[in-house]
């Protein structure tokens, strides 16, 4: 998706830099090498919360992690997945879609069932879009 195709709820979330746009980031990771570190670190300093998601908690980028989805506090505008396929699928499958905005499969967290998957249950299901450049264009 190109940033034009974002959908515009999408967008128009992104373009409230602040704390009051939520993002959790499911995947995350204390490897400053990967993308699951780089994602928090560059969300936060765009200006908004960012909800870190690893199983092990603690702290990730000097932010609280949850365990799991479900730990986060809501409201959570947008889950932010970087997983593999087969985390990404039982992430989706849990999650009640009334319960978040909009879900964004990073590149490497989705397959062609994922995708099927994302937009079968939830309103707002982006994909082929990387969430940091989306949001540094807005």
């Amino acid at each position: 998706m190109r940033p034009s195709s974002i959908p515009a709820s999408v967008s128009e979330r992104l373009r409230d830099k602040s704390t009051a746009t939520r993002i959790a980031v499911v995947g995350a990771s204390n490897d400053p090498e990967k993308y699951g570190n780089i994602i928090v670190r560059n969300l936060a300093r765009q200006g908004y919360s960012v909800l870190p998601v690893n199983p092990k908690g603690g702290t990730i980028a000097g932010l609280a992690a949850w365990p799991d989805l479900a730990s986060v506090p809501r409201p959570v505008h947008i889950v932010d997945l970087v997983t593999p396929p087969e985390v990404t699928k039982r992430v989706l499958e849990s999650l009640d879609p009334r319960t978040v905005d909009a879900v964004w499969l990073q590149d490497g967290s989705f397959d062609d069932e994922v995708i099927r998957l994302a937009e079968a249950r939830f309103p707002v299901a982006v994909h082929h879009a990387c969430i940091m450049v989306v949001a540094r264009t807005l």
